[in-house]
């Protein structure tokens, strides 16, 4: 056996040592990240126990300023989904003092304080009776009766609704637990959430008799109220926040399961109409895909289109409305037969266009051109306005620019009569000055015609005098006065 020298053992060693420099190095580096991660997550310092429990517990009552402010909050809110307006909606969130007592709930399950679980429960009752009744009154005296799309909005809510109320609750216990709360958090909640919008939705739907309304406005309130109250729990829990009472082990699991299980109650009926949601958006694309490919021709065209999804065994239409050359049922059937390769294979298709074989499908198309030609008619005129209304705005400019629009002429001139009594005449305009490549500037000049009583000495003296007057009337030190 061949022995190895001393360098070679040297050599060798080195490269052990090497290896296992690298080896730690990479190590430290991988520590020092995730420490910096740590470091920069944690949310246990600044966590201001007693001061966060006295501040959520002074909110969670409805009484006295409370009570005005939420119904001040409910007529505004019903007031923005009557007319539509987002920022009417917005500030009416913003106001509103529904947050406290779903909060209060979340931290007494926390800390296992079931007088304060009480208080929220019988504040949130409450709130939520006095805004239904509230929003209820004022759509059965409102004039406008039209459904409105920020109506629509609530009344369908959907698993993504459920993780909104889960990061939001988290973001604002998080918040309010520290020693500084970060307002712009507790406001970005509010809106996001949007807890009043719901209830007043509610309302809208008892005042017409529109169950639909009702009962999906409520679902997303619950889902807002469940899911804000689960992320304070689950933070509350994190933080080690002081417990009130303690329970034995086998109690609170218990409570942890029945927790368990109603949330996931809660979330279900949101995670199927999410998956429908999903569906509906996947199919009306591949209607859209179908139209787009299969009724490009040279002598018909597609005037309008109609995606109309229906869930569960209903099925779907697809209403595609021509104006032309008539197709032959050949080529209908041929169309009508690449439905599944969209996968729209349970989709009735009408290809609607005047044939002269039916009088009704004759009437509809005929509408659906005269919508067509109105919107088409509507969509030019405010092309053409939005023109003219460029063009007057580059005129206003070029106005301004002149000078003639703003200028003070005729007070300028009484008050150059006044203060200059050997003036005989004026004239004033805008002088621009150029080196032939470009212009250099535009400049205010004043020609003034003096009296022959006056001598040349006293005209430029004058001249001077008028020039220096003038730049500080006119606040611009380009005036320039010439004597003519």
């Amino acid at each position: 056996m061949e022995e190895k020298s001393p360098n070679q053992e040297n050599i060798t060693d080195n490269l052990k040592n090497n290896d296992e420099q690298k080896d730690f190095s990479f190590l430290q580096m991988i520590t020092s990240i995730v420490e910096y991660f740590k470091m920069i997550v944690n949310i246990k310092d600044g966590v201001d126990y007693e001061g966060s429990v006295e501040a959520i517990k002074k909110d969670i009552d409805f009484k006295g300023v409370n009570v005005w402010v939420l119904g001040a909050s409910i007529v505004i809110a019903s007031i923005g989904l009557n007319v539509n307006s987002t920022a009417v909606i917005i500030g009416a969130m913003l106001i509103s003092p529904l947050m406290g007592p779903i909060v209060g709930m979340g931290l007494a399950i926390g800390i296992n304080n079931f007088a304060m679980l009480t208080r929220s429960l019988k504040s949130l009752g409450t709130a939520v009776l006095i805004s239904v009744i509230i929003s209820t009154l004022y759509f059965l005296i409102t004039p406008f009766g039209e459904v409105q799309s920020e109506l629509i909005a609530r009344t369908r809510p959907n698993l993504l609704d459920v993780l909104v109320a889960i990061f939001s609750g988290i973001a604002l216990i998080v918040a309010k637990s520290q020693k500084s709360t970060v307002a712009s958090a507790i406001y970005g909640v509010a809106i996001a959430t949007a807890l009043m919008p719901p209830l007043c939705t509610a309302g809208y739907g008892l005042a017409n008799g529109n169950w639909e309304f009702f009962l999906g406005a409520f679902y997303l309130f619950l889902i807002n109220s469940v899911f804000i109250t689960l992320s304070t729990w689950l933070v509350v829990k994190y933080l080690k926040f002081p417990i009130t009472t303690y329970l034995d082990p086998k109690r609170e699991r218990k409570v942890n399961n029945y927790i368990l299980f109603f949330s996931i109650l809660i979330i279900l009926p949101s995670a199927f109409s999410f998956w429908e949601s999903i569906q509906e958006s996947i199919y009306k694309k591949n209607a859209e895909l179908f139209i787009a490919e299969n009724f490009d021709f040279k002598s018909s065209k597609v005037i309008n289109k109609k995606i109309i999804y229906k869930e569960g065994t209903q099925k779907a239409t697809i209403e595609v409305y021509l104006i032309g050359d008539i197709l032959t049922p050949e080529k209908e059937l041929e169309i009508k037969s690449k439905l599944p390769k969209y996968d729209l294979k349970d989709t009735e298709l009408l290809i609607l266009q005047s044939n002269g074989h039916s009088t009704e499908i004759t009437n509809k198309l005929s509408m659906e051109v005269k919508s067509g030609i109105i919107e088409d008619l509507y969509r030019k005129n405010e092309e053409l306005i939005q023109d003219k209304d460029e063009k007057i705005r580059l005129l206003e400019e070029q106005l301004n620019l002149s000078g003639a629009g703003s200028f003070p002429f005729n007070s300028i001139k009484q008050e150059i009569k006044l203060q200059y009594s050997n003036v005989d005449h004026m004239s004033f305009g805008k002088n621009i000055t150029t080196d032939f490549n470009n212009i250099q500037d535009t400049i205010p000049t004043f020609l003034i015609h003096w009296k022959n009583t006056i001598s040349e000495t006293e005209k430029n003296t004058q001249r001077a005098a008028l020039e220096t007057w003038l730049k500080v009337r006119l606040d611009d030190d380009k005036v320039k006065v010439i004597n003519y």
